[in-house]
Order: structure tokens, then C-alpha cells, then sequence
């Protein structure tokens, strides 16, 4: 709990002191999980990879469900330990370490400790203390939304008064902001409708009105906190896992009228809200020409990290060098401009990394596709929107956040800012784990 509600007290945890904080409670969180896995008291590495029939009942033969868990217990291995398996390799004496800056990719691995921490926190959580700590994610995002909100009528609240964005929270820019957002809206509405672990309602049981008006006003203060960052793809991704959440989750209310009414209210509560928060300034950020216009800069880091990583193949820069390695292949045009970052969290990735970006995204690849196999198999078998289950529905709003930050991704660096790649890797966790551990495991 510590860890999640100091992931965006200073800057996202983007500072040397509150990084290392954030590094050293990871620390103890991952002892504490190892220890109690070493004990068989830890549920680590319970990602849900069986397979089962329309009755819930397992099928297929041992041989083939055991083949598949030994997959899946590697792929979930390569990626709970690919900061150190990453770092290590770069750092090896062998005819000199690979990485051009090994104090840098030392510092990246222990930069690591709390992602690969709250990737595990999930997979080894029972329900109840999953649901706590979703409820912590969410009470920080409103945080940081009512946060935001006030730094528009009170500049002295941002921690950088010079930055020209009016909302920033306590974030370093309003893109990190707006992606942080964005990942939680699909948890709100599910929990607005009533389908999270804790929130869940069966048929024929009566609607807590009072929490949903709760779970309606946080939503509605995420949403135009992020319209007032006026991030463009933030905002773009934000409506997109809000209508694919909506098309999921397609048969609320009662005899099916609630998809209408909310199909129909939310884009003119959207647009309502955005032009409350941003004005005419709003809608200027989308147009055409402007768009092409501010992303030359940043086409130009695009090509001149491809550039790099070519360079650089097949092993690399080293983890956490790009900003020292990059000058040399800096565009002219950029002028005097220091690059930190390139703008593109995948580009960043494979000149960092070159070919050993290649066992990390295998290893997602098998357990994203698995999982969303096993929610095909089951899916519209509960009570919950859209006929969903409770845990599948979460596993679902789960999938969209990183859809969201996977799309972020390819024109910033939300896997660079602590806070944001915390929760991407939290929400990689809820969308793999097995569900329906009882509070008493």
C-alpha cells in the first residue's frame, strides 16, 4: 500500500530521492513475496492458464495443460526478472561491458525493483487485498484529478510554475498526467457499474445508488482533469477504452436500455466538459495542420533513434543510456535542444536493448494471447455487464489500461516515468492473474 501511494507524491517518483524511497519499499515488497512463495504461503506466479469447458470444468489433456503452465511459468519469469537479466547481460566483464554507460543501466535495474513489484503484487494477492489496492490506484488518481483541477485556479499548486500546461498534478508534465488518467477510467466504470470485486451486484439484488453516485463523481473528475491537460493522446485514448469498455460491456441497466442512454449522453457530457475545461483552446489542439505541425519534432527524434538503434544492434546501448548516447545522432535541426527521451517508448526500447527487447516481448506475447484466449472461452458466462464475469470484467478494464498506455507509448515515454510504468505493470498483473483467491489464502 506505501508503494502505490508513493508512486506521484514528486514528480511521479522521476527524482533521484524519490525514486530510491520507491526502489527500497519494492525492495522489501519483493522479499516479503519471495519469502512467502519459498513458504507456499504466496500465490506469485498464479497466472490463470487453464483451460476449461462451457461448465467451468477442466478439459484437454494433462500433458497439454501441463505444457502450457511450464510456458507461462517461464514467460511470467523472463518478465519478473527483466530488469536484472537485462542489466546483467549488458553489464558483463566480457571483453568489456556492452553498455556504453554501465553506472546508468546499473541505476535502470534498480529503477526496475518497483515495476517488477507491482507486477507481482497482483499474481500473489487474494481478492481481498487486490481490491484494496485497486481502490489505492484509484483514490491517487482522484487525487491527483482534484489536484489538477485546483492548479487551474491556483497556478502556485503546480510544482513547476514556469511549465506552460495549467495542470500537471504532482507529475513532471501533463502528458504523464493525462496517460496516469486515462489507465484508471475503465476501472471506474466497471466500478460504476457495479461489476469490480467489492462492487459487483447480482440480478435481482437492489442498486446501491449511494455508490454510485460516489464511483459517478470520481469519473467525472478524472475525465475532466484529463480533458483540462489538454494532452491530444491522452484524451484520444481515453475516449477509446471508454467506448470499447461501453461496447464490452454492452447490457447495463435494465432490459438492455443502458448502453443507449449512456452511448448518447457521453460524448455531449465529454464535449460539455471539455470546453468547460480548455475552451475554444480545446478544440484548436485537434486540428489537422496544427497536429502535423507539432509532431515534426518529434518525427525527427523517431528517425534519428532508429538511426541509433541501428547503430547500436544488436546489443544495444545499454538499459537507461539513451539521453548520454544520443547526441551524436541528434537531428541539426533540433538546434541546441537536449533529448531525454525519444518519444516513442519503442524505439527507445530497441536501441537500448536491441535484441534482447526480442525474449521480453515473446514472453508478453504468450501470456497476453493465452489470457485472451481463456477470456474468449469464457466469455459471457457471468452476472456481470455485459454477461462478463466479475473477474474476467476486471481483467477486461485491466486489458484496456494498457491498451491505453500501449498506445501512449508510440509518441511519449510512460514506461520512462515511474508512477506510470508502476501502474502498467500493476495492471499487466490483474489482467494475468488467476482469479478467485478467498481472502483466507
Amino acid at each position: 500500500m506505501a508503494l502505490v501511494l508513493v508512486a506521484t507524491l514528486f514528480r511521479a517518483g522521476n527524482r533521484f530521492v524519490p525514486l530510491m524511497v520507491l526502489e527500497w519499499l519494492a525492495l522489501g515488497v519483493l522479499v516479503a513475496l519471495v519469502v512467502g512463495w519459498a513458504a507456499g504461503r504466496s500465490g506469485l506466479g498464479a497466472v490463470d492458464s487453464r483451460v476449461r469447458g462451457n461448465d467451468g470444468t477442466a478439459r484437454g489433456n494433462g500433458g497439454l495443460v501441463g505444457g502450457h503452465a511450464r510456458w507461462h511459468g517461464v514467460a511470467l519469469g523472463v518478465l519478473l526478472t527483466a530488469p536484472f537479466w537485462w542489466a546483467g547481460l549488458q553489464l558483463l566483464p566480457v571483453f568489456g561491458p556492452i553498455s556504453q554507460v554501465p553506472a546508468s543501466t546499473w541505476l535502470s535495474m534498480l529503477a526496475g525493483l518497483p515495476v517488477v513489484a507491482c507486477l507481482a503484487l497482483p499474481l500473489a494477492a487474494n481478492d481481498r487485498q487486490l481490491r484494496a489496492l485497486l481502490w489505492a490506484w484509484l483514490g491517487v488518481g482522484v487525487f491527483q484529478a482534484v489536484l489538477g483541477l485546483l492548479q487551474l485556479g491556483f497556478p502556485g499548486l503546480l510544482f513547476d510554475p514556469d511549465y506552460k500546461a495549467p495542470v500537471l498534478g504532482t507529475f513532471g508534465n501533463r502528458n504523464g498526467l493525462a496517460n496516469f488518467l486515462t489507465m484508471l477510467l475503465p476501472l471506474l466504470l466497471l466500478n460504476l457499474l457495479g461489476a469490480a470485486p467489492g462492487g459487483r451486484r447480482r440480478r435481482g439484488q437492489p442498486r446501491r445508488w449511494g455508490a454510485r453516485w460516489g464511483w459517478g463523481a470520481a469519473l467525472l473528475l478524472v475525465v475532466a482533469c484529463l480533458l483540462a491537460t489538454l494532452s491530444r493522446m491522452g484524451i484520444a485514448t481515453g475516449a477509446l477504452v471508454v467506448v470499447l469498455a461501453l461496447l464490452l460491456w454492452r447490457t447495463v441497466g435494465e432490459a438492455g436500455q443502458g448502453p443507449r442512454v449512456w452511448l448518447l449522453a457521453l460524448p455531449a457530457l465529454l464535449v460539455g466538459l471539455a470546453l468547460l475545461a480548455g475552451g475554444w483552446e480545446w478544440l484548436a489542439r485537434f486540428d489537422a495542420d496544427r497536429l502535423v505541425a507539432d509532431d515534426a519534432l518529434r518525427a525527427l527524434n523517431r528517425a534519428s533513434t532508429w538511426q541509433a538503434a541501428q547503430a547500436f544492434w544488436p546489443w544495444g546501448s545499454g538499459l537507461g543510456t539513451f539521453k548520454l548516447v544520443f547526441p551524436p545522432f541528434q537531428a541539426p535541426e533540433l538546434g541546441g535542444w537536449f533529448v531525454n527521451f525519444a518519444h516513442n517508448d519503442y524505439l527507445e526500447l530497441l536501441m537500448e536493448g536491441g535484441v534482447l527487447v526480442l525474449p521480453l516481448l515473446l514472453a508478453l506475447a504468450v501470456l497476453v494471447v493465452q489470457r485472451l484466449g481463456r477470456l474468449w472461452a469464457t466469455r459471457r458466462q457471468g452476472a456481470g455487464p455485459g454477461g462478463w464475469r466479475s473477474a474476467d470484467a476486471l481483467a477486461l478494464a485491466a486489458g484496456l489500461a494498457l491498451l491505453a498506455q500501449a498506445l501512449h507509448a508510440w509518441v511519449d515515454y510512460p514506461w520512462r516515468i515511474p508512477a506510470n510504468a508502476m501502474l502498467g505493470a500493476f495492471m499487466l498483473g490483474v489482467f494475468l492473474r488467476r482469479p478467485g483467491r478467498s481472502s483466507t489464502e
